[in-house]
């Protein structure tokens, strides 16, 4: 076994150590008051792989990083962000009021210190009084009140922060003095304290946000260690070093200014056009790099590979419970059985993908074995599933009832799906599903999504924490929202609108293992595979860490001239 090899098989080790300790593990305490250099754990649990290090010299200072990314952000307004393309740019750009390290522990970042009241409805924060944004702009209180209106104003259509205030009710930001602020909301928020050290909560510049307006999300200015540069549309976006920066999170493996001169942001759609990039050497760092090639390199010391089990919500088709012929829950059982997840995950990953089973990541806190034990690969029973149903098979091997196909509509983006949707596809028709797939751009998924012109459609939610199957599973985001299930269920809506404002730890837990036993009994999901961040890079690239959430944190990035 290489050098590599034995690297893959201990990344891919710890990931399942870190998923059998977040699965079996108790919940984490809810956030207490805490001062400057002090720690509150978050109410998540979660073990991320460690970051890729050598030993090497004393970092240097200095150099370009060039980082090739498959999709282009939609916006850099972390107020209206909401995709991961979005955040990975954004968590170089801005600071949030908190800090949530690797190990979910909660540290100060714009805030030095913070009080949460009895029910989690209100949050003092003393702030730091020595940062300035981009701009020129001094951080204060005021800029924490513009961001949070900003966020909720009408400015914002629809964004992950808009969605996280929204659903608890905000009220207002308190201005108390120019380094003191009170968050309000008008229901309990017990997961507040570690959403706001989330990209999607941090905070902007107040005179950027009202000289550009609608036009901010393409001139963002915060307080990051990187400042914008300027962004060149479906070609590159490019930061540079903030030098004012001293205000980096206390578990930084450095203070001061990053280290890298600039960061460019290659938007690069096709995997293999990546590739022949960083074997140009135009690219150090190639974001989800085709498996084969990445194992391959790997194996003979071309490159570097680090990967990360994300938590959240796994990659699973939303399953459409309101359209024929997925309205049935036989079909839809019949078409979880039909799909082999292993075969699936080590087909197109190798080994570096994991296969999912339910509807939440294993390294996700409550995550439940239970849920993720209902279905595993069974063409049999799939095929016994649709007999009972009343579909049968005709000579063509799809299955029909009363003069119709059992038609599976499949809108499916090239981005995202392009490596796994025939091989789904596939599976299913071995079942006896005739999956008709419409290719189309995020802006059309989104379009029939809303109109709910479809039988499934791809998705996944990163975030340490089971708050997405809220946003995806209560029946008031059917209209307008998220619910692309379409399933109504009161049981379901009651322990997400519980688990969402629960200030007591257990029996959050338990309303999340109820959901998703509901969710999994009712085959709303077809579960896919754990998404993994995986980043290829060259031998020059050092101190390659992730956050929480498996962002690569490029503020302590260096590189050997």
């Amino acid at each position: 076994m290489s050098k590599t090899s034995k690297l893959f098989q201990s990344i891919l080790i710890l990931a399942a150590v870190s998923m059998l300790l977040a699965a079996c593990g108790q919940p984490a305490a809810t956030p207490q008051a805490t001062s400057a250099g002090t720690q509150a754990t978050a109410p998540v649990a979660t073990n991320p792989p460690a970051p890729v290090t050598t030993d090497t010299p004393a970092p240097l200072s200095g150099g370009v990083l060039t980082i090739g990314i498959g999709s282009e952000p939609n916006t850099l307004d972390p107020g209206a962000a909401v995709y991961v393309q979005e955040q990975f740019v954004l968590i170089s750009l801005f600071d949030s009021l908190l800090s949530v390290a690797p190990d979910a522990s909660l540290h100060p970042g714009l805030a030095l210190s913070w009080q949460p009241n009895t029910d989690y409805t209100e949050f003092t924060f003393k702030l730091r009084q020595d940062v300035k944004f981009h701009d020129g702009t001094p951080f204060n209180a005021a800029a924490v009140k513009a961001s949070f209106d900003h966020i909720v104003s009408p400015d914002v259509l629809e964004s992950g922060g808009k969605t996280l205030l929204d659903d608890h009710k905000y009220l207002e930001t308190a201005v108390i003095d120019d380094y003191d602020v009170t968050v309000k909301f008008g229901a309990s928020y017990p997961t507040f304290l570690s959403d706001a050290g989330r990209q999607w909560l941090s905070i902007s510049s107040p005179t950027a946000l009202a000289l550009y307006g609608k036009d901010y999300g393409r001139h963002p200015v915060g307080t990051g260690p990187f400042k914008f540069v300027k962004w060149d549309a479906q070609s590159q976006i490019v930061l540079e070093r903030n030098p004012d920066y001293n205000w980096a999170p206390e578990y930084a493996s450095h203070q001061g200014p990053a280290y890298l001169d600039q960061v460019v942001f290659r938007i690069l759609p096709e995997a293999a056009t990546r590739l022949t990039a960083f074997q140009s050497n135009e690219l150090q760092v190639v974001s989800d790099p085709p498996a084969l090639d990445t194992i391959s390199m790997s194996d003979s010391g071309q490159a570097v590979v680090a990967t990360f089990p994300n938590p959240g919500i796994p990659a699973i088709m939303m399953i459409n419970t309101d359209k024929e012929p997925t309205n049935d829950i036989n079909v839809r059982k019949a078409m979880i059985l039909a799909v082999n997840q292993d075969e699936l995950a080590k087909t197109v990953f190798k080994s570096l993908g994991m296969p999912a089973y339910s509807v939440l990541s294993p390294t996700t806190w409550s995550y439940d074995e239970q849920a993720a034990s209902l279905y595993h690969y069974n063409l049999d029973q799939a095929n016994q599933l649709l007999d009972q149903a009343g579909w049968v098979l005709n000579s063509n091997g799809i299955r029909v009832k009363n003069g119709k196909t059992l038609t599976i509509d499949y809108i499916t983006s090239p981005v995202w799906e392009e490596s796994f949707n025939e091989l789904l596809a596939g599976y299913l028709a071995k079942a006896g599903f005739d999956v008709k797939m419409r290719s189309m751009d995020d802006a059309g998924i989104a379009s029939e999504a809303a109109a709910g012109n479809y039988s499934m459609l791809y998705m996944y939610w990163t975030r340490a924490d089971p708050s997405p199957l809220n946003i995806l599973f209560l029946s008031s985001n059917i209209n307008g929202g998220s619910a692309y299930t379409r399933f109504k269920n009161d049981q379901l809506d009651q322990v997400l609108t519980d688990g969402n404002t629960q200030t007591n730890m257990d029996l959050r837990e338990q309303d999340y293992v109820t959901a998703q036993r509901i969710i999994m009994e009712n085959a709303l999901v077809l579960p896919l595979f754990t998404v993994n961040n995986v980043y290829m890079m060259t031998a020059s690239i050092k101190n390659f860490t992730f956050d929480l959430e498996g962002y690569p944190w490029v503020y302590d990035i260096w590189m050997t001239k």
